[in-house]
């Protein structure tokens, strides 16, 4: 039994199966955290002020297929959000295909699947990412810098019948809370422009592991953030 958290705009005591939906980062379910501050900032940061609530539960996953997608690592975590949330440049998304194909974990019959969370204004990292404007290490070093946090999705149905809400409270941000939000999300576009602008001005080549290198190779992941050529 884990406490899980959920931030809306609303109180919600009985989650809908297949009541969301399929773009968001893991398809058409609920998508909860075990980090109270998280779902904190997230009712604050995408309701109004005066509708703005944090929806605690009990989740039983004892007898529930989970998979934390941090297992997989960042390829295989990359590949389930693209396979879900798309990507609108149509390069990347060529790309983002071929990565779907080659490293995206089978999770038809899980019941729970954890990984990070990528809000709308955060796919920028991933598209980059596509396009061979950064490599791995730094999608997963711009995730951690914004602070997004881990979230635990509910697919099945049988996940929504062993999950039971306790209590709802409602929440208001603070200024310096949405200031250090707002930061974040710049200090990544400002990473992003600027790589952007070597690339074009300086012919910056990124070194490690790019989506090019990805596609081309067999990686397998090793823990730990590595990987190596599975073909060697």
């Amino acid at each position: 039994m884990i406490k899980v958290y959920h931030g809306s705009d609303h109180i919600i005591k009985n989650p809908v199966y297949m009541g969301g939906k399929e773009d968001n980062d893991y398809g058409n379910g609920f998508y909860t955290t075990e980090y109270e501050d998280r779902a904190r900032d997230w009712a604050g940061l995408n309701g109004a002020p005066e509708t703005s609530y944090v929806n605690i539960y009990h989740l039983d996953i004892d007898n529930l297929k989970v998979m934390d997608l941090n297992d997989h690592g960042v390829l295989a975590w990359i590949a389930e959000v693209v396979a879900h949330r798309g990507i609108s440049d149509e390069n990347a998304s060529i790309v983002g295909t071929r990565l779907v194909e080659l490293y995206k974990p089978d999770t038809n019959n899980m019941d729970i699947i954890k990984g990070y969370r990528a809000d709308d204004s955060y796919t920028q990292v991933i598209e980059a990412f596509l396009l061979n404007q950064i490599n791995l290490f730094e999608v997963e070093r711009l995730f951690y810098k914004g602070s997004l946090g881990n979230q635990v999705f509910l697919k099945s149905e049988k996940a929504f019948e062993n999950i039971q809400w306790i209590e709802a409270y409602s929440v208001e941000l603070t200024e310096e809370d949405k200031k250090a939000d707002l930061y974040a999300r710049r200090e990544v576009s400002k990473f992003l422009s600027e790589r952007m602008k070597a690339i074009l001005l300086d012919g910056f080549e990124v070194p490690g592991i790019t989506a090019r290198y990805a596609v081309q190779n067999q990686l397998s992941y090793q823990g730990n953030g590595g990987y190596q050529n599975a073909g060697i």
